[in-house]
């Protein structure tokens, strides 16, 4: 059996269309676990109302907790041998579930995990988003060749996003393995996919890794935590995701330990980008970004050695407390970049 689970907070207006995405699966063998993670609107009487409807469906009522505290208490109750995440925004193809199962069980080795490719969703248009590696079976050897070394960061052209997409809902993981490595710090609220989705590869020995679009990733909810997101930048929460990941991660493989530190350091860099692009004025972009930087304390968790050339000399300048040159070097990349 598959367990789905479905955190939920203040998606009233879409969470039907998500929940009878699930419900209507060419593959019925699955638990529907809705978490209602102490929702202020009309959400907890809709999820009552699926379960009374449909005995696959279980809900969880909680105090409001957070993300990765209501997917806590999903993994926790889960009772399939594989559990899989639609966000209550989202919705999934009605062959999600179908393609999981006949993946397992054509697999020739039990598998630890089944990555899946999506579509991110516009007003007006689709994107895709897949995994950069080749699709097919991957044993722990070969995950250690050609996965682990860019799995969170690839530093061969700067500090560019992993080879592997972070998120849960584009997966379907073991269980076992989801209990071993689900993520214990509930105050990280942002990339909250990040230390979960990671630990669980890093502990995987067998995965299969295909391109097929199966989940649609909506991209028009403004008051999603991801859509706000850009307004939490270098807060605290950043300080408890990167000191779990370094804490969790570090020493599992060899290339690992270089990308828990290039990791914070891409964070801090994009954020530095981020408030050349959108602050009133280069000055106001410089305070905005000091101010991060101190709440965070992310600058301690980051060694400037062995970091791409452009990240080692904006992280030296900012650890030296030179803010404005600091930020002067990252106006004239976003320059760069644009032309």
């Amino acid at each position: 059996m598959i367990s789905v689970i479905v955190p939920i907070y203040k998606v009233e207006e879409y969470i039907r269309r998500c929940v009878d995405s699930i419900l209507a699966q060419t593959y019925t063998d699955f638990e529907l676990l809705l978490v209602d993670d102490g929702s202020p609107d009309k959400c907890p009487e809709i999820c009552d109302e699926y379960a009374r409807r449909d005995p696959r469906v279980k809900v969880i009522h909680k105090p409001n907790g957070g993300l990765i505290s209501a997917r806590n208490e999903g993994i926790r109750a889960a009772q399939g041998d594989y559990i899989c995440y639609v966000d209550g925004d989202d919705w999934a193809a009605e062959g999600m579930l179908q393609f999981v199962h006949d993946t397992l069980a054509a697999s020739p080795v039990p598998l630890d995990m089944v990555l899946f490719a999506a579509d991110n969703v516009y007003e007006d248009h689709l994107e895709e988003t897949v995994n950069n590696v080749p699709e097919g079976y991957y044993d722990r050897a070969r995950m250690e060749k050609e996965i682990f070394p860019k799995l969170i960061v690839d530093s061969k052209n700067g500090l560019n996003t992993g080879c592997i997409q972070a998120h849960t809902w584009d997966k379907a993981c073991r269980r076992e393995l989801q209990l071993q490595c689900y993520t214990r710090d509930e105050r990280i609220r942002v990339f909250t996919d990040v230390p979960m989705t990671y630990e669980c590869l890093l502990n995987c020995q067998h995965i299969y890794v295909s391109n097929q679009h199966l989940y649609y990733y909506n991209k028009t909810n403004e008051g999603s935590i991801r859509a706000k997101s850009k307004e939490n930048l270098l807060t605290k929460s950043f300080y408890y995701l990167t000191t779990y990941m370094q804490e969790h991660m570090r020493g599992v493989v060899p290339s690992i330990d270089r990308q828990l530190n290039e990791f914070p350091a891409s964070l801090i860099v994009r954020t530095a980008k981020f408030r050349v692009r959108n602050e009133s004025s280069f000055r106001e972009a410089v305070k905005r970004l000091k101010e991060g930087l101190k709440e965070s304390e992310m600058l301690s968790l980051v060694s400037a050695k062995g970091l791409p050339r452009g990240p080692k000399l904006l992280i030296t300048l900012l650890k030296m407390h030179l803010y404005t040159p600091a930020m002067l070097l990252c106006a004239a990349k976003v320059r760069k970049d644009a032309e």
